[in-house]
């Protein structure tokens, strides 16, 4: 036995020797990975990527130098050294506990992720049918209310409604014993043949004129002919002008579509005629035409582009031709940079009382004009190089008259999603113009310059009410920063927050060390981190509260120069304002000299509004300028494209061959 066993022990010590020699003897063979290996790596490969991933987070630009909200911290400097830039890492869902929100002034500034670009795929209403069966038991009495009342409970009746439509049609005609509204003796009474000559000419209010040709009808002309002699083609007729009619109630006073279902950030609630209401007024008012007309929107801007919409119905080529040339950078000169010049002030891309710089000349292509053109260059989706070159004259020479008439056409749509009332004194948000406004009494009386959300993360159309103004306000720090950017260097040195000056709260909202959290399990302690008021701090010197469910407000920011730009979409939703001091002034009638000292003071401090102030966050890339005259903007939303597609849905469903331009048809 014992000869057995060690006869097998010196087979196991020769064969390991033997495999130590043939290691020895190739040393190009690798060893094989265990399974534990496969998964996670070699021991110098885990230890390879940690430094890799150490190394890409000291070298990052931290979140204080980016361009969106803070650039130096509150109480301490950033690096002299400034790090090799490397490529970032992609960015993971945050994985932790929810932060506790410290106070309501004291959250995230932009703290939503967004929607994308947000835009939905248009999908039609269904409409129904305008009928019940049920009519067909009630007693009728005449030819005429026979046949209306065998249309109205004709299962295969062809006039069609919107839910609430059909139930106010149904109702009236039910309560009036199913009288005709616009007919008599089979023919058009002359308040219908008005109110068709009316719906004809939809057109110029924006509106397709064919979505309201009345059921049965072929066009508007000759509705006498196209019924005569057949009293069921009347009833028809007659409850087909009705919807008709209660449609353009609805489209003039709330809107062809429901905002909501055109763009996730869409957050309107139009106000549309009750169709009840409108019915009893058109049935039985002596001037209904005039009660249509007064359904548009009562804003000064409607009018001027519907003004502008008519002119534009008979015009092409409105400039005389560009002439080519050489390619012109700013500081060159070219004779036909005077024209340019006369080209974006007529367009009003330039201030015609803007002074040249020093040194410029008429023929010299200035910053100032380098400017206007990267606006019309937006404006016409071509490269924003400032520069006179091949792109921007062929844009010069194109014929936009039809193009800036839809633009004009949606952005009449965009207004009948407003409140009707937008406040005595209301702040007036322009998205696609960068432009902030305040009216009082219906008078422009201060304005300014303004970043809001980037393509991926679109400041929200909405409307709500300021309520107050915080001096010095605290911003806490979001989840996703201190998770990302932050956690992986508190791990390391836990007193970080408390030696710049930071205020960590504790889950019971007590104030805390930063050294005392135990920052390897953050997501056991949840904690919360404020930076405080200063120079620096992400939200400026002042903020502008309307507590909305978007938590988007408007507010300062230490990145001024970021307003230097034409085309200013940089935030994460949020508003900054350009001249906030001048802005606290306007809102709490408090002098500039006041709201500094207060600012000065280096407290928090909110001021409630004295009176109210409703707040309106638009998106128009067509507006009036403070002369009256319409200027086009850039769609950096991809707002204009996604409403645009639901209207040639809407055309391909009305109109005889799907093809009719949205204002054209006004010109029969």
């Amino acid at each position: 036995m014992k000869q057995s066993l060690f006869r097998v022990t010196a087979i196991l010590a020769l064969a390991a020797f033997a495999a130590t020699s043939v290691d020895a003897a190739t040393p190009e063979r690798k060893k094989r990975k265990s399974f534990f290996e496969v998964l996670f790596g070699t021991k110098d490969e885990r230890r390879q990527r940690k430094l890799e991933r150490q190394r890409r987070f000291d070298s990052a630009k931290p979140w204080w130098d980016e361009d969106d909200d803070v650039k130096i911290i509150y109480g301490s400097k950033p690096p002299k050294k400034k790090a090799k830039k490397v490529a970032a890492l992609p960015k993971k869902k945050a994985v932790g506990p929810k932060i506790i929100s410290v106070s309501s002034d004291a959250s995230e500034p932009e703290p939503l992720p967004g929607f994308g670009l947000g835009n939905l795929s248009y999908v039609q209403p269904k409409l129904l049918a305008v009928r019940d069966q049920g009519l067909a038991a009630i007693p009728a009495t005449g030819a005429e209310a026979t046949a209306l009342k065998l249309v109205l409970s004709d299962s295969a009746t062809p006039v069609k409604a919107s839910p609430q439509i059909r139930e106010a049609v149904l109702a009236y005609y039910k309560g009036n014993g199913f009288k005709p509204l616009w007919t008599a003796s089979g023919k058009p009474i002359a308040r219908a043949e008005e109110l068709l000559k009316y719906l004809a000419q939809a057109g110029t209010e924006g509106l397709d004129p064919w979505r309201y040709v009345p059921a049965g009808l072929k066009s508007y002309e000759n509705a006498a002919n196209q019924i005569e002699g057949s009293t069921l083609a009347a009833a028809q007729f007659d409850v087909g002008l009705t919807v008709a009619l209660l449609t353009y109630a609805d489209h003039m006073s709330g809107g062809l579509f429901d905002p909501k279902k055109l763009s996730l950030y869409h957050d309107l609630k139009p106000e549309p005629v009750s169709p009840s209401v409108a019915l009893k007024v058109l049935a039985y008012s002596p001037y209904a035409v005039q009660y249509l007309q007064g359904l548009a929107p009562k804003h000064y801007a409607y009018g001027i582009m519907k003004k502008e919409l008519l002119r534009l119905q008979t015009v092409s080529g409105t400039f005389a031709a560009f002439p080519e040339g050489k390619r012109v950078k700013i500081g060159q000169k070219d004779d036909r940079i005077v024209q340019l010049r006369g080209r974006m002030i007529a367009l009003g891309h330039l201030d015609q009382m803007l002074p040249a710089p020093e040194g410029a000349t008429p023929q010299t292509l200035d910053k100032n004009l380098g400017k206007a053109l990267k606006v019309f260059q937006a404006s016409r989706r071509i490269a924003q190089t400032g520069t006179l070159d091949a792109a921007t004259v062929k844009a010069l020479n194109a014929d936009t008259a039809g193009e800036d008439r839809e633009r004009l056409a949606i952005n009449m749509e965009r207004l009948r999603w407003l409140p009707k009332d937008l406040g005595a004194k209301h702040v007036f948000v322009n998205q696609a113009s960068y432009q902030v406004e305040v009216f009082d009494q219906g008078y422009r009386i201060w304005q300014s310059k303004v970043i809001v959300g980037k393509a991926l993360t679109q400041t929200n159309v909405f409307s709500d009410t300021m309520e107050n103004v915080v001096i010095n306000p605290p911003w806490g720090m979001p989840q996703s920063i201190l998770v990302n950017e932050y956690l992986g260097k508190l791990r390391r040195d836990p007193s970080y927050f408390d030696r710049i000056g930071y205020k960590v709260i504790g889950k019971d909202g007590k104030v805390v060390k930063s050294r005392s959290v135990n920052w390897n399990s953050v997501g056991a302690y949840s904690v919360g981190v404020q930076q405080p008021p200063g120079k620096g701090n992400a939200l400026g010197e002042l903020k502008f509260n309307f507590p909305n469910s978007h938590a988007i407000y408007m507010h300062d920011t230490p990145n001024r120069e970021l307003f230097g730009q034409e085309i200013r979409n940089f935030s994460h939703g949020c508003v900054r304002v350009h001249n906030p001091r001048e802005f606290a002034s306007v809102l709490l009638g408090l002098s500039q000299d006041e709201i500094a000292k207060k600012i000065k003071s280096g407290q928090s401090e909110a001021i409630a509004m004295k009176n109210k102030v409703d707040v309106h966050l638009t998106y128009f890339t067509a507006w009036p300028d403070e002369n009256g005259k319409i200027r086009y903007f850039a769609d950096a939303y991809e707002r204009d494209e996604s409403l645009l597609r639901a209207l040639s849905v809407e055309r391909k469903s009305f109109a005889p061959d799907g093809s009719v331009k949205l204002v054209d048809a006004s010109l029969n």
